[in-house]
């Protein structure tokens, strides 16, 4: 499975990296500055992104992929998560809710291979 974390700042960013090589070492995670979305979405072609919620990514990036983690910095810790159309937020969230999410979207992807 392929995880894009674009957050702000980048010591958010490489902090999810090194949570997500260490328990999630089958995956590969790339880190890359929300600026360059497009161009990693199409390089890259993440399975999941967390990215902060307002970024001002394009709609035909975050089109490109169904799976998705928006931090809500404007509201504390939360998150907002959608996979695949499925919507919901999670206040505070922590390393085992995201965790919990990359296993749900690894399920999914597996299912999607079959």
């Amino acid at each position: 499975m392929r995880i894009l974390v674009t957050v702000k700042p980048r010591m958010y960013r490489e902090t999810l990296a090194v949570v997500l090589h260490e328990h999630r070492p089958d995956a590969e995670v790339m880190i890359a500055p929300s600026e360059s979305l497009d161009g990693e979405v199409t390089r890259f072609r993440p399975h999941l992104l967390v990215r902060h919620d307002n970024d001002g990514a394009g709609a035909e990036s975050l089109n490109a992929i169904a799976y998705r983690i928006e931090v809500l910095y404007s509201d504390g810790m939360g998150a907002r998560i959608n996979l695949g159309g499925r919507i919901w937020e999670i206040k505070d969230m922590c390393v085992d809710d995201l965790l919990a999410v990359v296993d749900e979207v690894e399920d999914l992807v597996l299912g999607e291979r079959v």
